[in-house]
């Protein structure tokens, strides 16, 4: 008897074993993790996300190379533009080149095909707004955790947040893939189905949004899909870290829509190519300064905007996502240009939708906010728009996004423009009149953004070097881990005014040499070297360091990593005599055509003698 109780017990007992384990198994199923971070859900900027060209049986398209067309354009192989150029432009061009007259704008027209051709027909939608071709983003359907190595370490170069999963784990973070030229509700609902997921595989009742880039605009369409369809957005939502987030656009795009590339003599003939490319072609760029006037300045100027009119009717007018970056304020009139015609009835419906979402999205923030949702935006400015478009010097921006748009409204006058000097701060939406929200160079009033208490911004800091910001990952991570980092007094390592920097290479390079062995060098040697180490140390943990006091810190290290390790003292490279020379004259020249004859051709300025 005795021994069949203790048999029984024994069954009882692994039945309740099994019966807990299953019990475990079943809430880390069911994720009920009771850690006090919210999971986080990265959504990139625009083509951060890994697209691929794919045929009817899922496999990627391959060029007439064998290689896979390569993203976000997935344009036709050199052979096939070269083959589109001679086929389509080289006749109404050389027609435009003897005449000196492009008759019925056929070369003009032939150019904007060629360039439509080449590299936009692969992306281009139907008239519901949805790719034509089979154009897929990778999906990102579960956390980092849980994603092949290959894309979870996609994601991570995208958007460095290594720190983050080392606070929060890995299973903490997800990453929102989807297509930059594509259509925005269904990137949104897609967006939202992700938010249940992380939900439901971490068993938080809320996520931390992280809007980057164009990011801000698909969080823009998310705020209104809540809305449209009675779901509460605060009760998803505790957290959202916008990073520069073209959240009524970006003013580049709407120029483009509205009035084409810049065609203004100074511009087409002086600073737009230089401003273009890198310092190393100046060259190049002074020479197509002169090149462009074998043809008359008219037709220039009206293949220029031929050509940015087909490429946007013909290619890009379906793409909802690119419509959501085009301002509110040009959006009216760019719709009455390229979505007035009854077949544009379904996409003009999705943009109008997006319209309204963007118009509204500051009050729709503040509501939020109202019901306990806490918002943080990260911007970067003073940095000159691309010299393409009329606006380029009459806003403030980080080369892309106009700062108005990243920052919901702080007030600017433009690049290195500083405020008036009777202006007052207008504390708009801050209730405190005794925080300062101008920054040391006036060059910005933040107290009129509506997220005034909560937005940091870094003076001279490039849109695309953003990520390479190491201060502003670090503060970014520091917002969606620590609850009792409330706004930017909460910490005066994060004033709200900061500095550009990229420490990209820098922080792995002290890393690997930060133990070097001195004591086989020479004491000046060794001393300059931990000198140097010292100082780089010190401009890497500090959170706040003017960007050129950064920079002569990562310098000096360089050279003396360069001499004690490599055994090398660093040359600044000298450019080549000829190539310097050729570039100077190829300037003087550009500027005295322009200076003397404007923009006239060479046809026209010798009719003119």
């Amino acid at each position: 008897m005795k021994n069949y109780l203790k048999k029984l017990a024994a069954v009882m007992m692994a039945a309740l074993m099994l019966l807990s384990s299953v019990a475990v198994m079943a809430a880390a199923a069911d994720g009920n993790c009771d850690c006090e971070h919210c999971p986080s859900i990265v959504i990139p900027g625009i083509f951060q996300s890994k697209v691929r060209y794919l045929d009817e049986n899922g496999n990627e398209m391959l060029n007439e190379e064998g290689e896979p067309y390569s993203a976000p354009f997935f344009m036709m192989s050199t052979n096939d533009i070269i083959k589109e150029a001679l086929w389509e432009a080289l006749v109404p061009l050389g027609s435009l080149l003897i005449a000196q007259n492009d008759y019925e704008e056929q070369c003009a027209k032939a150019v904007a095909k060629v360039l439509g051709d080449a590299l936009l027909s692969n992306i281009a939608l139907d008239n519901t707004g949805r790719v034509i071709k089979n154009i897929k983003a990778d999906k990102y359907t579960t956390s980092l955790a849980n994603l092949p190595e290959e894309q979870r370490e996609y994601a991570l170069d995208q958007i460095p947040l290594d720190l983050y999963t080392e606070i929060a784990g890995m299973d903490h973070l997800y990453f929102f893939s989807y297509h930059s030229t594509g259509n925005m509700i269904d990137n949104v609902q897609e967006l939202y189905e992700l938010i249940q997921t992380a939900k439901a595989e971490t068993g938080h009742d809320k996520v931390n949004l992280v809007p980057i880039s164009q990011g801000g605009s698909v969080e823009n369409a998310l705020m209104q899909y809540y809305i449209d369809n009675g779901l509460d957005f605060a009760g998803d939502v505790n957290r959202v870290c916008y990073v520069v987030p073209a959240a009524d656009g970006a003013s580049v795009l709407g120029d483009i829509y509205r009035y084409g590339l810049l065609d203004d003599d100074d511009a087409l003939y002086g600073y737009m190519f230089p401003s273009l490319l890198d310092e190393d072609q100046e060259m190049l760029a002074y020479l197509i300064n002169l090149i462009l006037r074998i043809l008359p300045n008219a037709d220039v100027n009206n293949i220029l905007d031929t050509a940015v009119h087909v490429l946007v009717e013909d290619y890009l007018e379906y793409s909802t996502m690119l419509w959501a970056l085009v301002p509110s304020k040009d959006y009216p009139d760019c719709r009455e240009m390229y979505l007035s015609d009854p077949e544009d009835a379904i996409v003009r419906e999705q943009t109008d939708w997006y319209y309204n979402a963007q118009v509204n999205s500051r009050k729709y923030i503040l509501e939020f906010k109202e019901k306990g949702v806490e918002f943080f935006d990260i911007v970067d400015y003073n940095v000159t728009m691309y010299q393409i478009v009329d606006c380029w010097d009459d806003v403030n921006a980080d080369g892309i996004i106009h700062l108005d748009s990243e920052s919901f409204g702080a007030t600017s006058v433009a690049v290195n423009k500083s405020l008036p000097d009777d202006y007052v701060q207008a504390n708009t939406y801050c209730t405190d009149p005794s925080h300062n929200h101008i920054d040391e160079a006036r060059l910005v009033d933040a107290s009129t953004g509506i997220l005034c208490e909560s937005t940091f911004y870094f003076k001279n800091q490039n849109h695309e070097q953003t990520a390479r910001n190491d201060v502003i990952m670090r503060l970014a991570i520091r917002i969606l881990t620590d609850e009792t980092f409330e706004n930017v007094y909460s910490d005066p390592a994060f004033p709200q005014f900061n500095y550009a920097r990229d420490s990209r290479g820098t922080i792995n390079k002290y890393n690997l040499w930060k133990d070097y062995d001195t004591s086989g060098l020479s004491p000046e040697d060794a001393a300059e070297f931990e000198y140097a180490l010292s100082e780089v140390e010190k401009a890497i943990n500090s959170t706040y360091m003017p960007t050129e006091e950064f920079n002569a810190a990562k310098d000096r290290f360089n050279k003396a990593v360069d001499k004690v390790v490599y055994g090398e003292t660093a040359k600044e490279e000298e450019p080549d005599f000829f190539t310097a020379f050729l570039s100077k004259l190829l300037k003087f020249w550009s500027d005295v055509m322009l200076f003397f004859f404007g923009g006239k051709g060479f046809s026209e300025i010798f009719w003119f003698i």
